[in-house]
């Protein structure tokens, strides 16, 4: 399991002054995000307060250069070479939503594109915001994964608007609206949509692309070794 590469947890960046494997105060333990992010004054709890943060402190170029840097970092060839030379055979990846953003394009065409460099959460829009996982670079790890005769477990971990309390969710300490809350888009004026569904129409999305990866990228295709949600 590779946690807090893709789907961050606060604590896992918490340095030496983190205390608790699950935050349980609403400031939570983040202190970083390196490489480039080496420390902040004030400690964050979730991905999405995070990013919301920094989008409104440093902008969204800085954002995306912060977050791009600590995703292709994280996880390196040393670290794929060593799993393998450990005699693992399966490694499961958690992924968030907004891997497939664009799913949610009819909600909200100007926001959740394909191109987006931020995308607002489905109902914490206004406190959460993220930065979305380039799916052509995921593909290239899958293909490195391959490489290494690697299977990968793709596991949607978080769901729009927090499906559940913790760090991993997204939106803590904000309260977890997927199963009771809808999505309305940004600009007021899409319609209202059951967050439940919303999480189908992204499952949906990841299914087709892991399939469409049979034809247009063979050798990702072979390295997946599941889904889960």
């Amino acid at each position: 399991n590779v946690g807090g590469w893709l789907v961050l947890e606060d604590w896992f960046f918490s340095g030496f002054k983190g205390t608790h494997v699950m935050s349980v105060t609403p400031e939570g333990q983040g202190l970083c995000l390196p490489p480039v992010l080496t420390e902040l004054e004030e400690t964050w709890p979730s991905e999405g307060i995070l990013v919301q943060r920094l989008k409104d402190t440093v902008g969204v170029d800085k954002t995306v250069e912060i977050f791009d840097a600590h995703r292709h970092e994280y996880v390196g060839n040393t670290d794929l070479r060593r799993i393998r030379d450990l005699g693992i055979k399966s490694v499961r990846v958690p992924i968030p939503w907004y891997t497939f953003q664009d799913a949610l394009y009819d909600m909200d065409p100007n926001v959740y594109r394909l191109d987006a460099k931020l995308v607002p959460d489905p109902y914490w829009g206004a406190n959460a915001s993220f930065v979305p996982v380039d799916r052509s670079w995921l593909a290239q790890f899958l293909r490195r994964a391959n490489g290494y005769g690697l299977k990968v477990v793709l596991d949607i971990h978080s769901m729009p608007g927090g499906s559940s309390d913790g760090t991993y969710n997204g939106v803590w300490p904000l309260k977890a609206m997927f199963w009771m809350g809808n999505a309305t888009a940004v600009n007021g004026t899409g319609p209202s949509t059951a967050l439940t569904e919303v999480g189908f129409i992204i499952v949906r999305k990841l299914v087709g692309w892991v399939e469409s990866l049979s034809t247009s990228d063979p050798a990702a295709f072979a390295a997946v070794g599941g889904v889960t949600v």
